[in-house]
């Protein structure tokens, strides 16, 4: 969804009841394609609680959505400012909005990200208590 300058941001609850709106989508369908529970995905629908960046590109690849509209959602979680994300966010998100970047400026930005969530994603440490076995013994 794209908004002009001015206009009412989509809210990261509306994005998603938006999507699931969508002929043959359902949250389940949505928590069985993006790995998120079903409680949790009712919970930002209804406007409680924010979702992490990976988490926001989980759910933008089940949509099939350009994982920039997920985040533009999710950055305005609760109808939070563009103003609380952070300045450089704020750039790179003008310039995926605006109609007069190039496509394949778009298409740069796109790219980057992905490879800056990417890496993000695998230096996120392990999960507290996670249970690894290591030559037959558990170790924590």
């Amino acid at each position: 969804m794209h908004m002009s300058d001015g206009a009412k941001r989509e809210s990261w609850a509306e994005y998603l009841r938006r999507m699931t709106d969508r002929p043959g989508w359902s949250v389940a369908r949505l928590a069985r394609e993006s790995g998120i529970h079903r409680a949790t995905l009712f919970r930002w629908i209804a406007g409680k609680g924010g979702a992490n960046v990976a988490s926001v590109r989980q759910i933008a690849e089940a949509l099939g959505d350009d994982p920039a509209n997920a985040l533009r959602a999710a950055g305005n979680m609760e109808g939070a400012p563009e103003e609380a994300l952070d300045p450089d966010l704020q750039v790179i998100m003008r310039r995926l909005a605006s109609p007069d970047t190039p496509e394949a400026e778009k298409d740069a930005i796109r790219t980057a990200l992905k490879y800056l969530a990417q890496v993000a994603e695998s230096a996120q440490p392990e999960r507290p208590g996670r249970v690894i076995r290591r030559r037959g013994r558990a170790a924590s």
